[in-house]
């Protein structure tokens, strides 16, 4: 019996058509995936980072030299070099006295002024008398003429030796020598108080003298510096460094001479090299910035600390060189290659911390991160701020 052949179905050659249920389920696939990636978007780009990191601030110190030349070369700060001598002399006071027992045989002495009422004028020989009312007699030490109508005054000392013949001022006296009525109109009275017995003397001392000679040095240093300053043709704005010398220093007594006033002299050399302040400020910091790391700053300069010190000058080639020692602070910044951001980006907390805390000048180091559960700092460098304290 013959075999029938049965020819294919359609199903048998087509594949079947896919059911809904793949489709809702492939369709679901891509919108978790799409969240996910949304989801992890806004997460990456939420995350910050603050980094907090205390520096510490060192002292860098600088020794050196800068040449000064009214005609600068390269390396050289213009300036101007003079010089001058200057001297000054003037009269000082003994400041303290001291008691001086005079022996009771001692002659008395004092001054006296002698006053003439008469129409004519009247000579007194050296020698003449003084008489008290209670007749104590003095005499005058020198020849005097009184003018008619007016009056001298002349030293006189006791006729004899003793206390007795010590009198205060005001005390009157005639005339003996004089005729008896020419006595009414001349006649004298002491001007000061006649001592004897003790009086109080000025001593000069060795404080007084160095007192003085140091008023004068100082008188003549400021007279120098303005002289000086009008040679040398210069502006306010121009700083100085003086060298000054005392070549002679001079009194009219030694220390212990009795004297109620003294002569002091003072004579000095004093040179001065004047240069552009600012410039010199400019120069100094520059040369604390030189050898500093990179990212390192200078902090807290103060030019008023720093020490000059003349070690040389010439006055004829007006040249002269300056010893200079200063210091200022200085720290790490936000510019350091060892604190930038590419550094620690995408790195733990704890590997951040231990990096920065190696750094050579950082003392301590704070980070943040949110949200506060994320244990890694951003990998992008703009989700992280570098706060350098």
């Amino acid at each position: 019996m013959p075999i029938r052949q049965s020819r294919p179905s359609f199903h048998d050659t087509f594949p079947a058509t896919p059911s809904s249920h793949l489709y809702r389920n492939i369709g679901i696939s891509f919108l978790v995936l799409t969240i996910l990636i949304v989801v992890g978007v806004l997460w990456v780009s939420s995350v910050r980072a603050r980094v907090t990191v205390k520096v510490r601030y060192d002292v860098k110190q600088l020794q050196g030299t800068v040449e000064v030349a009214k005609t600068p070369e390269q390396g050289q700060l213009q300036g101007r070099v003079v010089q001058g001598n200057f001297e000054k002399i003037q009269e000082f006071a003994v400041k303290e006295g001291s008691t001086l027992q005079i022996p009771d045989d001692v002659e008395v002495r004092g001054t006296a002024k002698i006053i003439n009422n008469y129409s004519k004028e009247q000579t007194l020989v050296k020698t003449t008398r003084l008489l008290t009312s209670d007749g104590r007699l003095y005499r005058i030490d020198k020849t005097v003429t009184v003018p008619a109508g007016g009056s001298v005054t002349v030293a006189a000392y006791s006729d004899k030796k003793g206390k007795e013949y010590i009198l205060s001022a005001g005390t009157k006296f005639t005339i003996p020598g004089l005729w008896i009525d020419l006595q009414k109109h001349i006649y004298a009275e002491a001007v000061s108080g006649f001592s004897g017995g003790e009086q109080v003397a000025k001593i000069v001392t060795t404080l007084d003298v160095s007192e003085a000679q140091k008023a004068l040095e100082e008188a003549v240093f400021e007279q120098a510096k303005k002289t000086l300053r009008s040679e040398a043709g210069v502006s306010d704005d121009w700083d100085v460094i003086y060298s000054k010398k005392t070549v002679e220093k001079k009194t009219n007594v030694n220390p212990g001479q009795q004297s109620d006033q003294f002569l002091a002299s003072v004579k000095m050399d004093v040179a001065a090299v004047f240069y552009p302040k600012q410039d010199m400020e400019i120069l100094v910091r520059q040369r604390l910035k030189d050898g500093l790391a990179d990212g390192r700053e200078i902090v807290n300069f103060d030019p008023s600390l720093v020490v000059y010190k003349l070690d040389q000058f010439d006055v004829s080639s007006e040249k002269a060189k300056i010893s200079i020692a200063a210091q200022s602070s200085t720290r790490l910044t936000e510019n350091s290659p060892d604190l930038s951001k590419e550094a620690i980006a995408g790195l733990s907390i704890q590997e951040a911390e231990k990096k920065l805390s190696d750094i050579d000048g950082v003392e301590r180091v704070e980070i943040q991160i949110k949200p506060s559960w994320i244990g890694k700092l951003p990998s992008m460098k703009d989700k992280i701020e570098m706060v350098i304290q």
